[in-house]
């Protein structure tokens, strides 16, 4: 539970982005043969990714999933900063190292939380850049040793998937588990019909 009310936390930072929605993005969860399908719909673009797992457990009113008893934190953030049409790898990077410093920033200076080492890199995955952020956590933190983000642009959005690394738990095995997550990204310039995805996964499950 420490674990989940941390995250949650983590990224209250963000609330203050989330104002200005262009395309009014909603959150639905889909259950699919083998996992779920997280589908945030818009006006005329959505934004769809796959949980993989037989162990799936949303957390209620929250943008957390406990995935194989694991705590992971999928939300969509806009910025009316981020542009609509500027997509050159230049302002990508621009804006997604902008986005992880305002967090960055929220971390230390609000939640006065002295963390340390912080990296970042960049990653492709499926072609798409994704930042790829990390730091450890205070040493008095005994069940967290550090944090973990990818994230991405969507639709002049922030897409973040992260997750703490526990104890019993190392950064590669986390990293690899956020990246196969976001290898199933697919945005769509179209609003899904959420009734048709329904009765096919409905057929799909039988």
């Amino acid at each position: 539970m420490k674990n989940t009310l941390l995250l949650i936390v983590m990224l209250l930072g963000a609330v203050g982005l989330k104002a200005q929605t262009p395309d009014n993005f909603e959150r639905f969860l889909m259950k699919t043969n083998d996992g779920f399908k997280i589908i945030y719909n818009g006006n005329s673009q959505s934004i769809i990714v796959d949980i993989v797992s037989t162990d799936i457990n949303p957390i209620e009113n929250s943008d957390l999933i406990n995935v194989n008893q694991d705590p992971i934190q999928f939300n969509l953030i806009s910025n009316s900063a981020f542009s609509t049409t500027d997509s050159t790898v230049e302002r990508q990077k621009a804006e997604l190292l902008g986005y992880s410093e305002y967090e960055l920033n929220y971390i230390k200076d609000e939640l006065k939380l002295k963390i340390s080492d912080i990296h970042k890199e960049w990653v492709t995955i499926n072609k798409k850049l994704f930042l790829l952020w990390h730091f450890n956590m205070p040493p008095d933190n005994k069940s967290i040793s550090q944090q973990v983000y990818l994230t991405t642009l969507c639709f002049a959005h922030a897409f973040n998937i992260s997750s703490p690394v526990s104890t019993g738990q190392n950064f590669a095995d986390k990293k690899r588990k956020l990246t196969t997550l976001a290898q199933t990204l697919k945005l769509n310039s179209f609003k899904t019909d959420l009734a048709a995805l329904a009765k096919q996964l409905q057929a799909e499950n039988k």
